[in-house]
């Protein structure tokens, strides 16, 4: 047994999304839907828009510029669209400003 045989797969996380939806859970299928894009995205890349998405650590051209990023070079519309929207609310509740 490999590594390879223990990976998560976009196809599999979809169709975990698939029965989420089924079941009636679209919020969890949603989360299948964007972790399904991720595993596309190198880990370094996930872990720095995790810090940009950290309060204070970034503004709202940051976040757009990011998710234009993952929009553009990895074809994740789902996860590029998430961050547009913490970027919204950001700006809307003050959270870009500093906590720290």
């Amino acid at each position: 047994v490999t590594s390879a045989y223990l990976a998560i797969t976009p196809e599999a996380l979809n169709l975990q999304a698939d029965i989420a939806l089924a079941g009636g859970r679209r919020t969890l299928a949603e989360n299948f839907h964007r972790a399904a894009e991720l595993v596309a995205i190198p880990q370094n890349v996930i872990m720095e828009t995790y810090e940009m998405l950290r309060p204070g650590r970034a503004n709202l051209e940051t976040l757009y510029a990011q998710a234009e990023f993952l929009r553009s070079t990895y074809n994740a519309e789902l996860l590029a669209t998430f961050v547009e929207e913490a970027a919204t609310v950001y700006e809307r509740r003050g959270i870009f400003a500093k906590r720290y």
